[in-house]
């Protein structure tokens, strides 16, 4: 029996034609990858910096969400000033992550999920409320999305705070956590509520939150703010505290 073909595809990259392989046996929807909004977002900023001369990239593996593309692993050969530079990509687009303060009789805690993470090998792995962009780039919009599934409290799109907007303004999207393998990049947000310390109570090992059908099985911590460093790796929560912390210091929330 023969093999699928795949069909060839070239994109361009700063005028320069660049033919598109995919890893021998391997059948990709080449034509949903290459049209993924992650994917033209990288393909137009390489197209921008003339620094870079690719020579071809190759796809090794797509994974779908449903209908959406989710993930895309290739490898670019890319060359600076005829030197080799790494092309590895593990391509997912950007995502949002929330800082929830919650203010309490005078004293301030943070919002933690708690979730099974298989990259890790952990069953229950704190971070800060957080999900991938469907691609509308509606920050905001999946921000409080994210905060309705993920911890049971509806806001408004008004009432976060883009940090890193007051950060960086438009020099960077969000904030890096690997740029040496992949593309993310993540936009910090803040959202501050005053509670009660029943509501805080209540909100205190919540369970059977998530999106069950996305595989996510989340429960609720609070923790002083000032310990946030402390009880979590999570480079999202990390970030979101640093920004916090010095945008608080320059007088810009």
């Amino acid at each position: 029996m023969k093999r699928k073909q795949q069909k060839k595809r070239t994109i361009e990259l700063g005028g320069t034609k660049v033919p598109i392989e995919v890893d021998a046996g391997k059948v990709i929807d080449l034509d949903k990858a290459l049209d993924s909004v992650p994917f033209k977002a990288w393909q137009e900023s390489m197209a921008q910096n003339k620094a870079f001369s690719t020579k071809k990239i190759t796809i090794q593996g797509v994974d779908m969400f449903g209908p959406r593309v989710g993930f895309i692993k290739f490898v670019a050969d890319v060359e600076v000033d005829g030197c080799f530079v790494p092309g590895i990509v593990f391509m997912r687009g950007g995502s949002v992550g929330i800082l929830v303060l919650l203010s309490c009789e005078g004293k301030e805690y943070a919002l933690l999920t708690k979730q099974p993470r298989v990259p890790l090998g952990l069953d229950s792995f704190p971070e800060i409320p957080a999900g991938m962009l469907d691609g509308s780039g509606a920050f905001a919009g999946k921000a409080a999305e994210e905060m309705r599934e993920e911890t049971g409290i509806v806001i408004q799109e008004k009432d976060l705070v883009d940090m890193t907007t007051l950060a960086y303004g438009d020099k960077f999207k969000g904030v890096i956590p690997s740029s040496g393998g992949c593309d993310e990049f993540i936009r910090l947000f803040l959202f501050r509520k005053e509670v009660t310390p029943a509501e805080l109570k209540d909100l205190m090992g919540k369970e059977g939150l998530g999106n069950r059908d996305e595989g996510e099985i989340i429960t609720l911590d609070i923790v002083p703010l000032e310990d946030l460093w402390k009880v979590t790796a999570d480079c999202k929560a990390l970030s979101a505290l640093c920004l916090y912390h010095n945008l608080s210091k320059a007088g810009k929330i």
